[in-house]
This record gives structure tokens, sequence and C-alpha cells, in this order.
């Protein structure tokens, strides 16, 4: 019964911060015409549809999207140092910290869950530039062009 509690909780966090039904579904088994009904109920309008980005590269298509990825890997990377929890609220943590640091930020939760699961399957990595220490997202452009974002030199 406590587990039930724990993935309807889950659940109900996950949908606040718009996540794809696909994602919700994926962490917490619960049916996705359930989790359609619920995210109609709490915002009002049915979910969005359409697939979920497959690759930080996707999303990263210029300049702003970039830095959004990158500003919330850098969130990531902090919180899964200092969490002692399972991914997916490690995930949460990081993605509230973006949004407080970050009030203008363009980055969906959706994304940011598409970005953490390309650094835990090290797809992509960050780094940090030699000459001006900006963090820098490798490997996440489609173009692959590893540049740092402020003193432009080549990595």
């Amino acid at each position: 019964m406590l587990k039930k509690y724990q993935q309807q909780t889950l659940a109900i966090q996950l949908l606040n911060l718009h996540a794809k039904v696909k994602i919700v579904h994926q962490e917490t088994g619960i049916p996705i015409k359930l989790l359609r009904q619920t995210y109609r109920q709490l915002h009002g309008q049915s979910p969005s549809r359409g697939s979920i980005k497959f690759s930080t590269r996707g999303l990263t298509g210029n300049h702003r999207k970039y830095k959004d990825a990158t500003i919330f890997a850098v969130c990531f990377q902090v919180a899964s140092t200092k969490s002692t929890e399972g991914q997916i609220q490690t995930l949460i943590t990081a993605f509230d910290a973006y949004k407080k640091s970050y009030p203008s930020g363009q980055l969906k939760f959706s994304d940011a869950w598409v970005v953490a699961q390309d650094i835990k399957d090290k797809k992509i990595q960050l780094s940090k530039c030699p000459q001006c220490r900006s963090w820098v997202l490798l490997k996440a452009r489609e173009d692959l062009s590893e540049r740092c974002s402020v003193c432009r030199i080549h990595l």
C-alpha cells in the first residue's frame, strides 16, 4: 500500500512539473490513461502530445537552448553529488534549482529529463573551459562544435 502511495505522489509531483505523460508512466508504472486524466484535472487541459526528444543534441539547436541545457546540467551534477535519493528525485531537485537560479530559463522538465538521461548514460559530459573556467557541455550539439560559449576557444 505504501509503494502505491509513493508512486501516486511522485506522479502528481511530476505532472505538476508538466512532465510528459510517457515519462511519468516510465517512472511510476501508472497507466497512461489514468495519468492523462489526472493531468487534465490538475491543469484544466490535456497534456501536450508529441514524442519525447531522445537526445540532448535535439534540444540544443541554438545558443540559448545550449545555455539552458548547460545550466541545468550543472544543477544536476551538483544535485547528484549531494543526493542520497533516487535519480528521479535528484532530477526534480536539480530542476527546481535550475528554475530558482535561472528564472528566465526555457528548459522544460521533460527536456531536463533527457539531459539527465544523457549525463547518466555518459553520452554528454560537463567540463570546464581551460581558459576561462566556464562550464561547457561536451557532445551536446548537432554540429559537434566543441567551443566555449564564453571565450569561444575551440576545445
